[in-house]
C-alpha cells in the first residue's frame, strides 16, 4: 500500500508543478474541465490505494443508464 501511495502522491506532485503556471493562463471553461478531471483522478487514486471497493465510473455509468439501455433494446425488438 506504501508503494501505491508514493506513486499516487508524487504523481499528483508533479503534475501539480507542471500544470501551475499553464492553469493561469487558461479560460473560465479550459478550468472546469482540468478541475473534473483533477477530481475524477483522485477519486480513482483513493480507490486504487485503499481498495475500499467504492462504486468505480463504470458502475455509476451502468446505474444511471440502466433503464435507458433496456427501453431501447425493448423499442428495437418490438420495432424488429
Amino acid at each position: 500500500m506504501a508503494e501505491k501511495m508514493i506513486v499516487v502522491i508524487s504523481g499528483y506532485l508533479l503534475m501539480t508543478f507542471y500544470n501551475l503556471a499553464k492553469t493561469k493562463k487558461m479560460m473560465l471553461r479550459d478550468k472546469i474541465t482540468y478541475g473534473v478531471t483533477v477530481i475524477v483522478s483522485i477519486y480513482l487514486g483513493i480507490e486504487y490505494v485503499g481498495e475500499f471497493g467504492m462504486p468505480i465510473l463504470h458502475d455509476i455509468a451502468s446505474w444511471l443508464y440502466k433503464d435507458l439501455g433496456h427501453r431501447i433494446v425493448e423499442y428495437l425488438d418490438k420495432n424488429s
